[in-house]
């Protein structure tokens, strides 16, 4: 009787012995298969792969935390969303105007503006011979020294 009960024992302990060992070897081969999909996300070079892999089998379980250090800190995806939105970034600082407030109705409008697109009030006027802008105030262009008289001051009304 005394027999059997050993022979039980071991036999439910060998059971529990190759269980455990089985587990564990699911759990490598589960690590190195994480290790090297990682890499292949983080890296596009087929070595840095290999290597990964590598380090996911030989060394078990320890070569997983040696890859979490050397792995590339961002992945291909995140590294091409990044370049993106630095692009627009670069993009709206190149698209951008210069903006001031109208002072007469204070609608943001384009600095170069000559009237006011929203309240039509108008701030300067374009000489007829060099057409650059000229202040209202001025009655001859600082640039080719064209006579252009004193322009009226206030709203534009439309004509025609």
């Amino acid at each position: 009787m005394m027999r059997g009960v050993l022979a039980d024992t071991v036999s439910v302990l060998v059971v529990g012995i190759i269980a455990l060992v089985g587990y564990v070897a699911i759990l490598w081969v589960a690590t190195a298969f994480f290790v090297w999909r990682d890499a292949r996300r983080r890296s596009s070079s087929a070595m840095f792969q290999l290597l990964a892999l590598l380090l996911g089998f030989v060394p078990p379980f320890l070569g997983a935390l040696v890859y979490l250090v050397i792995r590339p800190p961002r992945t291909l995806d995140e590294d091409r969303a990044l370049a993106l939105e630095e692009q627009s970034l670069l993009d709206l600082e190149n698209d951008a105007r210069a903006m001031r407030p109208c002072p007469s109705c204070g609608k943001e409008i384009e600095a170069d503006f000559i009237v006011c697109p929203y309240c039509r009030t108008q701030f300067a006027r374009r000489c007829t011979a060099c057409d650059r802008v000229l202040r209202l105030g001025w009655a001859v262009c600082p640039y080719c020294a064209e006579e252009v008289g004193h322009a009226p001051v206030g709203r534009v009304t439309r004509t025609g």
